[in-house]
């Protein structure tokens, strides 16, 4: 084991140790969080906290060894680890789930939320939680939680974007998703889907000129070192569940269980409430402070490029993804 890997699991494991339970001859349930962000920043802030509640809502039993930065494979290799049993958790973006039903890429629509608010409001509104668990629970996903990322906006190592035209030629690097790259051509710039462990050397060597995300996952992942325009045109705002192997989970005891949802709900309500709201604030002046400029832009005209994204979608969506789209429009009214 590499001393990286090690420095970000022996402080979870120290929670496990230091129970009761360690002193008999009961082992530790290990689960093992695979993901894409790096070791130090919020989201690994996060991942800190959801493993001292794992721990602390079993009761020691289970232990959570945090594996950052793709070290165990990228996104799409950790859900098939999560499908075949070979790790127990990750944290993706919803749309990620597109790569197994379609169903998902309503969530990949521009300016689908008024804000964080109404996006984790209406996800976890009882209507919603319904359709959306029960297919990522036929996939071979337990959804736990659901974390606000922010609101995705351009960050790019030309110039400040203020309207669609500003981003002629640019190439942006976006998830590997259509609608996300279909948007962003919208938007004026040349999408190019990129796995993330990819983007800071691509932007280094010119292979892309910037790309979308939200303020603390540009600063943890040091992406102001290469890029010194961020602007605020805020079209996805998309957030990350936390899933759970079904098959891992099913092979638990229902104490286990419990648990798990548990520490899953009390980290929902740290992370939304708490962790992630402050870091977007402080995150925003550290890139400043680095000297990143950071202005506002014509969203309107933003909004107006990419309706024909939307139209486009909905024309050719099956049954599904129109009663995605239409229960979303329903319920959100409610937040």
């Amino acid at each position: 084991m590499s001393r990286k890997v090690l420095s970000a699991v022996l402080p979870l494991l120290f929670v496990a140790l230091s129970s009761p339970l360690f002193a008999g001859e009961v082992k530790p349930i290990a689960i093992k969080f695979s993901v894409t962000f790096p070791a130090t920043g919020t989201q690994a802030e996060g991942a800190r906290r959801l493993g001292e509640l794992i721990a602390e809502c079993s009761d020691g039993r289970m232990v959570m060894e945090f594996y950052p930065s793709s070290q165990l494979g990228d996104k799409i290799a950790s859900m098939e680890g999560l499908i075949a049993g070979t790790i127990e958790m990750t944290e993706t973006a919803a749309t990620d789930l597109s790569n197994y039903s379609p169903m998902w890429s309503v969530l990949s629509l521009p300016y689908l939320w008024r804000d964080a608010k109404q996006a984790i409001g209406t996800l976890t509104d009882p209507e919603v939680r319904a359709v959306l668990e029960k297919d990522a629970e036929e996939l071979g996903f337990l959804i736990i939680a659901w974390a606000d990322l922010g609101s995705r906006s351009v960050l790019n190592n030309l110039r400040p974007v203020r309207v669609p035209a500003d981003l002629n030629g640019m190439r942006i690097r976006v998830m590997e998703d259509p609608i996300l790259a279909g948007t962003l051509n919208a938007m004026g710039g040349s999408a190019t889907p990129m796995p993330w462990s990819e983007v800071y050397t691509a932007l280094q060597q010119g292979t892309i000129q910037g790309l979308e995300n939200s303020a603390p996952v540009i600063l943890a992942n040091g992406m102001e070192e290469v890029a010194k325009f961020y602007s605020l045109t805020e079209q996805f705002m998309i957030p990350d569940p936390t899933f759970v192997s079904k098959r891992f989970f099913e092979r638990l005891s229902p104490e286990n269980q419990a648990a798990i949802i548990e520490a899953g709900k009390r980290f929902a309500d740290d992370w939304n409430n708490d962790i992630w709201a402050d870091a977007q604030v402080e995150a925003k002046k550290a890139m400043e402070a680095k000297g990143v400029a950071i202005n506002e832009v014509d969203k309107e005209a933003f909004a107006k490029a990419v309706q024909p994204v939307i139209d486009g979608f909905l024309k050719s969506a099956d049954a599904e993804q129109k009663a995605l789209y239409e229960l979303l429009v329903t319920v959100r009214e409610k937040y």
